[in-house]
């Protein structure tokens, strides 16, 4: 049993990130065992101002008073921790947590990709994945953006802990969205499909100067998800319909559609893309890190296994790998990267 009967769970979430903090924000008027550990600035103003949460710009939302912990040891016992820092934080952050808590709490993984199901297996023997399908945003320290309340997926590797992850579940859909799925590896591969937009969107300069400039853009970010597609096909994978994503079908249409009306519906979905994880880290806050390689790069290896050609997907992250690493990283015009694609496929 997760939890003795009347007992509410104690969750605490480990990284005040985008992700971590909007999922408190969205759980803390509707539960108050939600725990959001942050350190240094953002804790600070967390503390003593509360957080913004917008969906919208000019919302102006009021202000959520979020339970704010800067270690650990501030909660006893607590029987859910919820990791939400990116996979090349995870192995430092796993053995904190194990070192502090042992094997205790059930742990939910909250990041892009499969990593983490490589990383917390090593320190934990209950763990659950949840797969992402919102995107979320810090503008300052205390003041975050987001897209739509969810949701969430939740699995585990074995589709075991049904009792833990329905248990879970009921505490998110007070605030945001929370799907199950015995299909756990599908499911997070349909969504790392949707991630290989993220070193494209951040290594292109997104301010095009004429209509053919966004329809290049929109080309190659079709074809990432094509190539996805067909890589997870090949693997073995099946499609999981997972809400807010397109569908595969869709997707293999959507090359197909007149110029006009494929731009007009691709600019509605560029929110997301504008503000994903890759970019976050890169050009708004300049970090060394980035998740190229366990979300790009997974593809890349893949495909490599497997003698799949494609062009689009190796281009991006080869450039990627070289500009990520200059300081400062300028993103590209979205001519130079075409024309290299372009001579890949020629």
């Amino acid at each position: 049993m997760l939890m003795n009967e009347g007992k509410n769970l104690k969750i605490i979430i480990y990284g005040a990130g985008a992700i971590g903090t909007s999922l408190a924000g969205f759980l803390t008027p509707h539960y108050d065992q939600i725990y959001l550990l942050a350190r240094g600035e953002n804790a600070k103003v967390l503390k003593s101002q509360g957080l913004i949460l917008y969906e919208k710009e000019n919302d102006n939302p009021e202000p959520i008073s979020v339970n704010i912990i800067e270690n650990l040891s501030e909660i006893p016992n607590p029987d859910v921790v919820m990791i939400s820092v990116k996979n090349y934080s995870l192995e430092e952050v796993a053995k904190d947590i194990s070192s502090k808590l042992d094997d205790e709490p059930i742990i939910v993984g909250l990041q892009n990709g499969i990593k983490n199901q490589e990383i917390l297996p090593k320190y934990f023997s209950k763990i659950i994945y949840g797969v992402i399908l919102y995107t979320a945003w810090r503008d300052e320290p205390g003041v975050f953006g987001f897209t739509t309340k969810g949701p969430l997926v939740l699995g585990t590797k074995d589709n075991d802990l049904q009792e833990e992850i329905q248990s879970i579940s009921d505490i998110l859909d007070l605030g945001i969205k929370a799907n199950l799925t015995n299909n756990l590896q599908d499911a997070a591969r349909c969504k790392m499909i949707m991630n290989l937009s993220n070193a494209a969107a951040t290594l292109i300069k997104l301010n095009f100067p004429d209509e053919d400039s966004f329809t290049k853009f929109r080309k190659i970010i079709i074809n990432l998800f094509l190539e996805g597609i067909e890589i997870i096909k090949a693997a073995g994978f099946s499609e999981q319909k997972l809400d807010g994503m397109p569908s595969w079908k869709l997707l293999k249409l959507a090359n197909k559609i007149p110029k006009k009306m494929a731009n007009k519906t691709f600019r509605k979905s560029m929110t997301g893309m504008l503000h994903n994880s890759m970019a976050q880290d890169k050009i708004l806050r300049e970090r060394d890190q980035s998740e190229l390689e366990s979300l790009s790069g997974y593809f890349i290896e893949l495909a490599n296994s497997l003698n799949l050609e494609i062009p689009y997907n190796e281009t991006i992250y080869q450039l990627s790998k070289e500009e990520f690493q200059k300081k400062p990283f300028n993103p590209l015009p979205i001519d130079t990267v075409w024309k290299k694609i372009q001579s890949k496929i020629l």
